[in-house]
């Protein structure tokens, strides 16, 4: 067995999860909803993982010599040349997209992905024929998703606890420590030690699970009141410093399907109403309160790259040509 195939196989696992992750979102026709800077930054890091993949191969004297000795050489150097291709859609993406070229830059960009998902299968493949244990990437992929996924429930929770409850609060930070504990594990290849850290991470979300359903068949009014008022003051603050930012509010949220600022805003108070209205049914209730969550996610994302880009092309805190600090406020 390859010395330190775990570690190639993680970072395998990642290429693979950054490269799949924009097709599905695309599959799911959700381009819409996505600025197409999403896609220029994926490509850029899809490149920079596959190419680590790359160097890493070239560094390893035996791996390469296995590879030789099994007459499959050639066929990674022709994977060579092809990442090449693609680290040349990736910059053009890139350029196109700083033109505002945006059809060009979303076409490129797709283009880069599609050739970086062909080399990685392909150096995939050529792996498993020289002796890379591929279950060991898959264990770990399915440990990564939990880990994930368990970081997403820990992050809603804290969202829904008042700071006033230090116990519940208090739990909240043990489990996140557990699940730190197990990424750290899982990054340095001690795959038992990380499940483990997960399950007692897993074992206390569930406590606070429990505790957070008990109080809201007392409090789902008060607690679903809180959380909205929360989610409005963060959104106005949210654009007030995009605003002070020069990035013009409307724009971005077109980006994201909606018509304005305005329509933005009335759409978050229509599911804060259904929200409010639903308190009685714990069930419902969590439901609407996870569509404005990931609602506000998304735009804080967009905006946040949106900052990112404007400052990169204008220098902090100016105002752009094709920007405005002064379009209406939208209920701020």
């Amino acid at each position: 067995m390859i010395k330190k195939k775990l570690r190639f196989g993680f970072a395998l696992l990642l290429s693979m999860m950054t490269i799949a992750a924009p097709l599905l979102f695309i599959a799911q026709g959700q381009i819409q909803s996505s600025p197409q800077q999403n896609l220029v930054v994926l490509s850029e890091r899809a490149q920079q993982e596959v190419e680590a993949l790359i160097d890493w191969i070239y560094s390893n004297e035996e791996l390469i010599q296995k590879i030789e000795d099994n007459e499959l050489l050639t066929d990674l150097e022709e994977k060579v040349v092809l990442f090449n291709q693609g680290t040349s859609y990736a910059t053009s993406s890139k350029t196109a997209y700083e033109l505002e070229d945006y059809e060009t830059a979303v076409e490129d960009a797709l283009e880069a992905l599609r050739i970086f998902r062909e080399v990685i299968k392909s150096i995939h493949n050529i792996l498993s024929e020289v002796g890379v244990n591929t279950e060991d990437i898959i264990d770990m992929q399915t440990l990564l998703e939990a880990i994930l996924r368990a970081q997403e429930k820990i992050d809603r929770l804290r969202e829904l606890v008042s700071e006033e409850d230090t116990e519940t609060i208090a739990l909240i930070d043990n489990a996140e420590i557990y699940l730190d504990n197990a990424k750290e594990d899982l990054f340095n290849e001690k795959i038992n030690e990380a499940k483990i850290n997960l399950r007692e991470a897993n074992q206390i979300i569930s406590q606070i699970v429990a505790i957070i359903k008990d109080q809201a068949e007392n409090f789902n009014d008060w607690r679903i009141f809180s959380y909205c008022e929360r989610i409005r003051e963060r959104t106005r603050e949210r654009f007030r410093y995009g605003r002070q930012q020069g990035i013009n509010i409307d724009e971005l949220l077109e980006s994201l399907g909606y018509q304005s600022e305005n329509q933005f805003m009335e759409t978050l108070e229509g599911l804060i109403q259904e929200a409010n209205n639903n308190s009685e049914q714990l069930n419902k209730a969590i439901e609407d309160l996870e569509t404005i969550r990931e609602m506000i996610q998304q735009m804080e994302e967009t905006m946040t790259q949106s900052i990112n880009q404007h400052q990169n092309r204008y220098g902090s805190g100016g105002n752009g040509a094709g920007y405005s600090s002064g379009q209406n406020s939208g209920g701020s």
